[in-house]
């Protein structure tokens, strides 16, 4: 085949806007949360203030339309069943580690335009077919959370819900499907990682136009990707289908590419004589007689990061990352544990994040450790992904 052109600007356009206004108010309850509090437009869960609240389903049923709840970690585990009736903008400070666990849904949403990120919902589901998220309304933004480690739970489940955005969230170990919509239309669904949950990886019944794109789909118990009754006119392509037991099936007949580019699939085993990274024959999806007509011929937007450790001066480590990937490295989590000593007394230090964006080909700073006189053994792991590094050695002169 010849070379590609691919022809979705205005698709990533649209994206890269609704990840823009979450990141503005992420931006915002950093920077201004001091002159907003006065004004009443932000209210806090956690933390240390007078006047915070310690649940968060008690601030937002104080909170006005526009609102942001803000949920600090340090409170964390909340255990607790969100019931958002406002339309909101509730924002938790780390991924990793401002956790809500509970029964039931972890968080409903009933009302339009709200934005939901920065949260870990994990040991949930009292009963078969709770929700990490469970939306029945339109218009909303469910991004950069983890839901993992559920007890009997879709994911997410957009029930009669449409033109909602579920972007950049890692879907993982819970015992139904990952992300599941019946009778839900016009749903953008993108750069979510989807991997090793019971039931069907992403699961569709009565839904139609919605976008899937640039997700990885692993591991699933059943189907990758199901397509049941009446789910035409769905656009599927730059997505990763790996070693599912089926990657897909399409009852309806999709469109599974965007003229020009298709999905990968683990197994395609066809060739690609000119060398263009796009197989020369078709693949065949189960079902209604699908293709895709340009399947990839490795994984889409492949994220290689490659992490150093380095030691700077007499009393310094830098730790940098490099995306020597092809494809825009955003919403990464990391963590680095030091371990070292004084006089071979062990100390350690834990240290986490989020590499927010990383370009292919640049290099960050993620870290910088400063030491002080001693003796003893260092041991840095740092993790950035699925990417591992460490450094171990034996230094004079070092204390944390």
């Amino acid at each position: 085949m010849n070379h590609i052109h691919l022809t979705k600007l205005g698709v990533v356009c649209l994206v890269m806007m609704l990840i823009a206004a979450v990141n503005t108010v992420s931006s915002t309850t950093k920077k201004d949360r001091s002159s907003m509090m006065k004004d009443g437009h932000i209210l806090y869960v956690g933390g240390s203030n007078p006047g915070n609240y310690s649940k968060i389903q008690d601030a937002i049923d104080n909170a006005s339309q526009g609102d942001i709840v803000f949920v600090y970690d340090d409170s964390a585990p909340y255990y607790e069943n969100i019931a958002i009736n406002v339309q909101i903008h509730l924002i938790g400070e780390n991924r990793n580690t401002t956790s809500i666990e509970g029964g039931n849904h972890a968080v409903s949403i009933f009302v339009d335009g709200v934005t939901v990120s920065g949260f870990r919902i994990s040991n949930v589901g009292d009963f078969w077919n709770c929700c990490g998220f469970y939306v029945i309304s339109q218009g909303n933004n469910i991004s950069n959370n983890n839901i993992v480690n559920n007890l009997r739970m879709n994911g997410i489940f957009l029930d009669c819900a449409s033109y909602n955005t579920i972007y950049g969230n890692l879907i993982e170990n819970n015992n139904y499907h990952g992300i599941r919509l019946e009778y839900a239309s016009h749903n953008i669904i993108v750069n979510n990682r989807i991997v090793n949950n019971r039931g069907y990886g992403i699961y569709l019944w009565e839904s139609r136009d919605n976008l899937l794109m640039g997700n990885t789909v692993k591991q699933s118990f059943w189907d990758g990707l199901m397509l049941g009754d009446n789910c035409g006119s769905n656009t599927i392509f730059h997505n990763n289908f790996i070693d599912n037991p089926e990657n897909a099936y399409d009852e309806t007949g999709n469109t599974w590419d965007n003229g020009s580019s298709g999905n990968y699939w683990s197994d395609y085993y066809g060739s690609d004589t000119d060398g263009d990274g796009i197989g020369d024959s078709p693949y065949q999806i189960p079902g209604n007689k699908s293709q895709d007509m340009y399947p990839l011929m490795k994984p889409y937007g492949e994220q290689t990061l490659d992490i150093k450790i380095t030691r700077t001066g007499r009393f310094g480590v830098t730790i940098t990352v490099t995306n020597t990937g092809t494809a825009d490295v955003t919403n990464v989590d990391w963590n680095s544990r030091l371990i070292g000593g004084f006089l071979l007394v062990p100390s350690e230090r834990y240290h986490q994040g989020t590499l927010s964006f990383l370009v292919p080909g640049q290099e960050i700073i993620l870290q910088k450790v400063d030491v002080f006189f001693g003796i003893g053994i260092i041991d840095i792991q740092v993790t950035v992904g699925e990417t591992t590094a460490s450094m171990r050695g034996f230094l004079f002169l070092f204390f944390f």
